[in-house]
């Protein structure tokens, strides 16, 4: 296990009765060359700890991942004052590893992925009345991200002081404390 990995846990775990918790800012380059910037919901970590995200191969975001792998992930906990930067690159999963995932979504949330191209025009009445064939199969249009992190920055916003440390890895982690 990664020894950043205690540290965030014990941060999840006291701010696991919010939302928001699990909502973080995922960058990547443009097709243009300019910076993106989104929330993402995290779903949890691989068995190799490569934290996943679920997308829309229809999206932006998954057409500039096949363009350019490298993201950085900025996640805020508010009530612990606590904020990680990940950097890393990612990996679109192949259908097998989907439907694992697919699988333990709710059939509310099955629907998304049926909904119109991210990204394009909004027409709620088309939207309220589109059809789906079966939730239950795959949806062509859902992938898993895996996110490999090499690059791991914690920050605590505490009084007295504000403390910061970072994890780099190259064949292990290496761990320092830095200035904020």
């Amino acid at each position: 296990m990664p020894p950043w990995l205690t540290q965030l846990s014990s941060v999840q775990r006291k701010e696991s009765k919010l939302d928001s918790s699990r909502w973080l800012q995922l960058s990547t380059i443009g097709i243009d060359n300019n910076p993106r910037v989104r929330t993402v919901v995290f779903r949890g970590w691989s068995k190799s700890y490569e934290m996943e995200i679920y997308t829309d191969k229809r999206s932006q975001k998954y057409h500039e991942l096949n363009l350019n792998n490298n993201v950085e992930i900025c996640w805020l906990f508010s009530r612990s004052k606590c904020q990680f930067r990940f950097r890393g690159t990612s990996t679109i999963e192949l259908d097998k590893y989907n439907l694992l995932h697919w699988e333990k979504l709710s059939e509310q949330s099955r629907l998304m992925w049926s909904w119109p191209t991210p990204g394009n025009q909004f027409n709620l009445e088309k939207t309220n009345n589109f059809s789906v064939k079966s939730i239950k199969e795959l949806s062509n249009n859902f992938t898993v991200l895996k996110i490999k992190i090499n690059h791991v920055d914690q920050l605590l916003l505490r009084k007295p002081v504000h403390t910061r440390r970072r994890w780099i890895r190259a064949n292990d982690w290496k761990e320092e404390s830095i200035n904020p």
